[in-house]
């Protein structure tokens, strides 16, 4: 039982604490809360998810593209 000071107010918790006793933080023994933790998260998944969404749209533009404007550029029969 580790015991360190909340990142909140200071008062001494333990580390696997879920919340402070003395004002109610949540995750009082980590720099981070865990909404802030959270949300960090999020945003790298956004960023991540945006990344594979333009690859792949572009990979898809470059193999269905060419034929596109092939069939686009046919005469009418």
């Amino acid at each position: 039982m580790t015991l360190v000071p909340c990142r909140a107010c200071a008062h001494k918790v333990d580390t696997s604490a879920e919340a402070c006793p003395s004002c109610g933080a949540t995750n009082p023994g980590h720099k981070l809360s865990r909404q802030k933790h959270d949300l960090i998260v999020l945003l790298v998944q956004l960023i991540v998810g945006t990344a594979v969404l333009f690859v792949g749209a572009n990979m898809a533009w470059n193999a269905v593209g060419p034929i596109i404007k092939q069939q686009l550029n046919k005469p009418a029969p």
